[in-house]
């Protein structure tokens, strides 16, 4: 990749500290940056704060604790959020976790603390501790709290939870206990975590300390609360944006346990009382980092390099933390600034990557430039090509380049935590180094390391290396360094449920695209092979590309044999050039509140062959809802699916639809479904038929439905994909028409039954069906439908926005007879 990509731009605006923007350009991050950091020097206060998801992160107190109180902080969320849903794209399951990891780093970026995970996947919604538990071992999860604990040296934890059934979610409950856990694992080390807090969202009388989060920071000219709140609002995924409201804002915690259970109950009147705060480099290291803080001048921050540079001396390596920090700090001072940019953005194996890296000395002191490396992964081969030391006068840029070439056997780029499959519910580690575990992401291929004497003393700085290039609309574009092969092969759909009966057992069709990430012009054949005994080999197709990144698809229909019977197939495409076999793809995940992330998908379709049955339908409208690709799954099978816009659904003539059916929380995301939904009514009661797939507390309280109909608080839901499914009504054509729904489509369903069931339902709905969690009461109000007027109306909380795209063959069966009911 040598030019733009036509693909979203990741702003960024860097924090101060190690927690600053590697994407962005070089710069020292000026007298702000400088005033954050000196505020974590001089003292040891580290907080860590342990909840279960990405959005249990208690803003306020991390913003606070970080940019109030001058405390490294880093918040441990025990999973990836991969369960939940995703409310700005198609990302479900793993590619959401890396999706909201990377959210959590953006908001880290905001309120300047650090980011740590367990390896437990978010497997949706639990009810209880026990059943979190089975899913969740507690001993490996207890492990990875413990070895995040010893490498971040907190004296403070701050468990999100109570670890009580009063917290909810069980996956909650786990966090709870587990930062209780680890708290008193440790309580017998000499360096362990001092005080155990708990934090409060309300409830003020329980609170032992109350902390305003609206107090104003003078750095930012922003509340504390307005800057938590900006970090909250980076969680676009869950529909997270926060208003940044200026005042009084208290935040709470209560205290738990002194490590030293002869101190008493009480805490003090702060969060660090009664903790020993003085850094390692002793009074005189805290004394100069003091006089650094008064002298700060932000028309002349030179002037407290000679203090920065006298502490470095006293500190010495007794702290790597801090030691990072002043290196940083001191450097910045001094004005000095470094980078390194890559040639090339997608880097194949073999190739040769040009690296300039550069030291900028804008300060008014000489700085010498004692050596530049870079480090690559193992076998890749690193060349200097200028020499490494030298002088960098006042004003002036030292330029060194490097020649990198790929190892022959590179992988592909893919996050630490997916490269091996998951075991249960937890991600699998074993083959990534020690010091990765528990990061947020693997570093980049490329890290540049630059080492330096500032004002006499030796200070070491480090950043990313990345693809920088012009883009003519809006500028700067840095990205990252991606590692692919010389072809990438996909292959969409990537999954096809297909009906082995009727009508809709007719050829599909399957669209391959391959990007040509070789320099310059290349030649590939790519082969695509059906399953075996699906009549033979495909012909392969030859491809040329004039240019790197350029990308060319071709479709190939291929018909289910006569002799196919239901059950899973595999449908696989590679390019090949000479000895050179490119299988897969590298996908980016990019959107503009967060940095690129590359994922490797594999260049197969999976094809589900059952028996479905399909209602002749002429044309079906779909209003899509939040993270919904139903649209695609019905249509996949043979539905004759349009997606209705605001036009139509405002001024078209609806009677042309034998049915609408209404996406998953579309009555929050879409104004003009709202605007229409009077219309949408009328077309049901001239003989219509609309299905209204799950909706959230909005729907209700707008009064959409034709009828009453409530949503209870906290929703009913059956969380357990296995849970039983017992029919109320057995002769309802639901059950009956065109497919006869027996025990075995209930079978294979994925994460959960339903959410946001009807509690309570006007007397003109008709149950349909009960199912319930184990030990607990039989819920019906997963399946409702109503006469209305001289139509059907159908609300429905089962997870069809989960079955469909899984391909979950029961799921598609039960959902055709949803949509038969429209027909007479």
């Amino acid at each position: 990749m040598r030019r733009a990509l036509g693909a979203s731009l990741a702003l960024v605006v860097g924090a101060v500290g190690p927690v600053a923007g590697q994407y962005t350009p070089p710069g020292t991050g000026g007298v702000a940056a400088l005033s954050g950091a000196l505020r974590q020097l001089g003292v040891t206060k580290r907080i860590l704060l342990i909840g279960a998801h990405p959005d249990d992160e208690y803003s306020d107190l991390v913003a606070l604790f970080a940019r109030g109180m001058g405390a490294q902080v880093a918040y441990l969320s025990l999973s990836r959020g991969e369960g939940g849903q995703n409310l700005i794209g198609p990302e479900l399951g793993p590619e959401l976790g890396v999706i909201r990891s990377e959210e959590l780093l953006a908001a880290r970026r905001i309120d300047g603390a650090r980011q740590f995970f367990a390896r437990a996947y978010d497997f949706g919604y639990s009810k209880t501790i026990d059943e979190a538990l089975r899913l969740w071992p507690r001993d490996s999860l207890l492990r990875d709290v413990l070895d995040v604990v010893r490498r971040f040296r907190p004296q403070i934890i701050v468990s999100v939870f109570s670890g009580t059934p009063r917290d909810g979610h069980g996956q909650h409950q786990v966090a709870g206990v587990l930062a209780r856990q680890a708290f008193e694992t440790l309580r017998d080390s000499s360096w362990g975590p001092v005080k155990l807090y708990r934090s409060l969202y309300s409830d003020t009388a329980s609170a032992t300390l109350r902390l305003d989060a609206g107090a104003l920071d003078p750095i930012s000219g922003r509340s504390y609360h307005q800057i938590a709140m900006a970090g909250r609002s980076q969680h676009r995924s869950q529909d997270e944006g926060q208003l940044e409201r200026p005042g009084p804002s208290i935040a709470r915690l209560v205290f738990i346990e002194w490590r030293d259970r002869g101190r008493g109950t009480g805490d003090g009147d702060a969060v660090f009382a009664g903790v020993d705060t003085l850094p390692p480099g002793g009074l005189r290291y805290a004394a100069l980092i003091d006089s650094a803080r008064a002298w700060l001048n932000p028309s002349h921050p030179d002037a407290i390099v000679p203090l920065l540079a006298r502490a470095r001396r006293e500190l010495g390596a007794a702290d790597s933390g801090q030691q990072a920090l002043l290196d940083q700090t001191l450097a910045a001072a001094a004005g000095v600034a470094i980078d390194g940019a890559a040639d090339d953005g997608f880097v194949i194996p073999g190739e040769r990557v040009q690296i300039e890296a550069t030291v900028w000395n804008a300060g008014s002191g000489s700085v010498a430039l004692d050596g530049i490396d870079v480090a690559a992964p193992p076998a890749w081969k690193v060349e200097r090509i200028d020499a490494a030391t030298s002088p960098v006068a006042p004003g002036t840029v030292a330029i060194r380049r490097f020649a990198v070439t790929v190892a022959p056997d590179a992988p592909r780029s893919q996050p630490y935590f997916l490269r091996r499959p998951l075991v249960g519910a937890l991600y699998d580690w074993s083959a990534a180094p020690a010091e990765w575990r528990g990061l947020p992401f693997d570093p980049g291929p490329l890290q540049l390391t630059v080492r330096l004497t500032v004002a006499g003393e030796p200070v070491v700085l480090t950043r990313e290396v990345v693809y920088r290039y012009r883009d003519q609309s809006i500028g700067e574009v840095r990205r990252p360094v991606l590692v692919t092969r010389p072809f990438d092969v996909a292959v969409a759909p990537d999954l096809v449920v297909w009906p082995v009966d009727g009508g809709a057992a007719g050829p599909r069709s399957f669209t391959v695209t391959v990007t040509n990430r070789t320099r310059g012009p290349a030649s590939t054949k790519v082969v695509l092979t059906p399953p075996p005994g699906w009549g033979g080999a495909v012909p392969s197709e030859s491809l040329s590309f004039q240019r790197e990144d350029e990308a060319k698809s071709f479709t190939v229909a291929l018909a289910l044999p006569a002799s196919a019977r239901p059950g899973v197939y595999q449908v696989r495409a590679a390019a090949v050039a000479g000895r050179e076999r490119s299988e897969g793809s590298l996908a980016i995940i990019d959107y503009p509140h967060i940095r690129p992330r590359g994922v490797t998908h594999a260049s197969t379709a999976e094809v589900r062959a059952a028996r479905i049955a399909l209602p002749k339908l002429v044309r079906v409208g779909y209003v899509r809802g939040a993270s919904d690709r139903v649209p695609e799954a019905l249509a996949a099978v043979g539905i004759p699916l349009e997606l209705l816009g605001p036009d139509t659904l405002g001024r078209g003539d609806l009677s042309r639809y034998d049915a609408i059916v209404i996406g998953s929380r579309a009555y929050e995301t879409d104004p003009s479904l709202v605007a229409a939904n009077g219309r949408l009514l009328d077309y049901a009661r001239a003989g219509g038929l609309v299905i209204v797939q799950y909706q959230q507390y909005p729907f209700v309280s707008g009064s959409f439905a034709p009828y009453r109909l409530s949503i209870a608080r906290p929703h009913d839901r059956v969380t357990d994909e296995t849970a039983p499914v017992t029919a109320l009504e057995p002769s309802s054509p639901v059950f009956r028409v065109p497919n006869e729904i027996g025990p075995a489509d209930w079978q294979g369903w994925v994460q959960e039954r339903g959410l946001y069931f009807a509690h309570d339902w006007d007397s003109s709905y008709t149950a349909l069906l009960e199912t319930h969690d184990p030990g607990e009461s039989p819920l019906s109000g997963g399946l409702l439908v109503a006469a209305l007027g001289k139509g059907t109306y159908v609300y429905t909380g089962l997870s069809f926005f989960r079955q469909l795209p899984a391909g979950v063959p029961g799921a598609y069966r039960l959902f055709a007879n949803l949509l038969a009911l429209g027909k007479k």
